[in-house]
């Protein structure tokens, strides 16, 4: 059976794939580009290919997904006037685990990036003729040793990998967003905004993309209220791309 390796461009993903090369695992590393990560996890996927593609290593397999006409969620979420959601995941199904299991190959092994500072996450299961295992629960390394493992190889631990319009982010996780990457940001309050008016239209309550404080972004991230940045470093995203 062929090992593959869900390949989220996180730390835990990270140290996974060199855990499995100290170990001499045969595997196949897999990331699927959807379009909406953080700009800082496609730099560390261009930078750790390099860093492997030096030592010979398996480079990582990159997919793009297709959900009806498109490949990428933002453009997707926006053609269908909704948000993702925190209730059912269903862009995670979809334009995640739905891509990786049409590319791997059955049977065989799924190996998930949950530290053994999560086994209350991991669940012994087989679907769609694959095995799920946790290495690092296995090998009972948690987060703290995960970084450590990353930066024995002379490297920086990656940031917490994710989208920029995830509905699980923090709010200062989406202050963060607003601090360094103002079009971005831009972007998730016009597709959140977008889903608010036309679920007015038909009736319905408004939903948020930070269901948590269940408020517009720009109130979560009180902006006008709190002067969390000097107004001339930091100026409003002008760009509505």
């Amino acid at each position: 059976m062929r090992n593959y390796l869900s390949f989220g461009g996180g730390v835990n993903s990270v140290a996974l794939y060199l855990h499995l090369v100290n170990q001499g695992v045969d595997f196949e590393a897999v990331f699927v580009d959807h379009g909406t990560d953080w700009p800082e996890t496609y730099e560390y996927l261009d930078m750790f290919q390099d860093f492997i593609a030096k030592r010979g290593w398996p480079s990582i397999t990159v997919l793009r997904p297709f959900v009806q006409t498109q490949d990428n969620l933002y453009d997707f979420c926006w053609q269908q006037k909704s948000i993702p959601s925190f209730m059912h995941r269903w862009c995670t199904d979809k334009f995640k685990i739905r891509c990786l299991h049409k590319y791997f190959k059955k049977p065989g092994v799924e190996m998930l990036g949950i530290d053994f500072g999560e086994i209350k996450r991991a669940k012994i299961q087989c679907r769609d003729g694959f095995e799920c295992r946790y290495p690092l629960i296995e090998a009972e390394i948690d987060r703290p040793a995960c970084k450590a493992l990353i930066k024995s190889y002379g490297l920086n631990p990656p940031m917490k990998s994710g989208c920029y319009i995830c509905p699980f982010q923090k709010r200062s996780q989406w202050i963060e967003l607003r601090r360094k990457h103002p079009c971005l940001f831009q972007k998730a309050v016009d597709l959140e905004q977008r889903n608010i008016d036309y679920r007015l239209s038909v009736g319905k309550k408004p939903m948020y993309l930070s269901q948590s404080y269940k408020s517009p972004l720009p109130e979560v991230v009180n902006e006008r209220q709190n002067m969390l940045w000097v107004e001339e470093e930091y100026p409003p995203c002008v760009c509505r791309v």
